[in-house]
């Protein structure tokens, strides 16, 4: 996950004003402390069985109320 920026800066701003409805969604969910726990324990299960994988990530996609275009 790439590294939280200053959420007052100008640039930061900037760049928030450019972003539609699910972008704006996500900055403020990856700023959120238990979502990011949760996003790295299943980052970390990368090494495991896949079906592991799989329901780990539907896990996540579910708690927080996500899609991804296929």
């Amino acid at each position: 996950m790439e590294p939280l920026e200053d959420w007052r800066s100008p640039k930061f701003e900037e760049d928030l004003g450019r972003l539609d409805r699910g972008g704006v969604s996500f900055e403020f969910l990856r700023r959120d402390d238990e979502y990011r726990s949760h996003y790295n324990s299943v980052m970390d299960q990368s090494s495991k069985d896949p079906d592991t994988v799989i329901a780990a990530r539907e896990g996540l996609t579910r708690q927080w109320g996500l899609t991804f275009p296929s």
